[in-house]
């Protein structure tokens, strides 16, 4: 069932975080410590963390969130609930008007996902995926990796929108029973150098083979460059 949450910010909320309501908290029983939040600017991965059973804190990347869809005092966030920590985002002026962003863009990605039948998960470029970072990564969404049994490989192999194969090593983190990731690490280096991927370019990763018993699954990497 989907709910919907609508957050009005003031100036404490664009600085410092977000707290999610009080209510809709005492009804989640184990917190993870991401929450993934979907929106017209893409998909944005955002730390959590609970003080008590009352008092969940949206934090670490909550700022770039705010920043990225130039959210002010009196601006309201709409939350959609979908299932775990999934939400999607709407945004809305103090005149109640939803804020468009990107339009063109989205006409484009909507339309490219329409034609897609294989399950697929999409990401903004961010700096914790360039190269220039200390450990560049791609952190796949948990309800995707779950549903399609990713944590039982070892590697992808991507196939870039030339045609060309890359092989990336797969791995799967678990610290304890609370806190699971599956990310692309080796060889996502390569990729992102010959494809000449920049922070704010949108990339669809659409599974296209995922063969049982095999360590190795297939994805085609669509890419949308962000205007410059």
């Amino acid at each position: 069932m989907k709910i919907h949450l609508g957050l009005m910010y003031n100036f404490f909320h664009l600085i410092c975080g977000q707290v999610l309501p009080k209510a809709f908290c005492r009804n989640i029983n184990h917190v993870k410590k991401l929450a993934t939040i979907t929106s017209g600017k893409g998909v944005w991965e955002i730390n959590l963390c609970r003080r008590n059973r009352d008092t969940v804190f949206l934090e670490k990347g909550w700022s770039d969130f705010v920043r990225q869809h130039d959210l002010t005092v009196g601006d309201i966030v709409v939350f959609e609930h979908m299932g775990e920590m999934n939400f999607n985002a709407f945004v809305f002026d103090f005149t109640a008007c939803e804020k468009e962003f990107d339009r063109n863009l989205g006409a484009i990605k909507s339309a490219s996902f329409q034609q897609r039948n294989n399950p697929y998960f999409v990401i903004t470029i961010k700096q914790h995926n360039s190269p220039g970072s200390m450990a560049q990564y791609v952190r796949i969404p948990a309800k995707f990796w779950k549903s399609n049994g990713l944590n039982e490989k070892t590697s992808v192999n991507l196939r870039d929108p030339s045609g060309k194969k890359w092989p990336v090593e797969l791995k799967f983190d678990k610290n304890g029973t609370s806190y699971h990731r599956l990310i692309m690490l080796r060889g996502w280096k390569q990729f992102y150098e010959s494809n000449k991927l920049k922070n704010g370019n949108v990339c669809t990763f659409e599974l296209n083979h995922n063969p049982e018993g095999s360590t190795v699954a297939s994805m085609d990497v669509h890419i949308e460059r962000a205007p410059n």
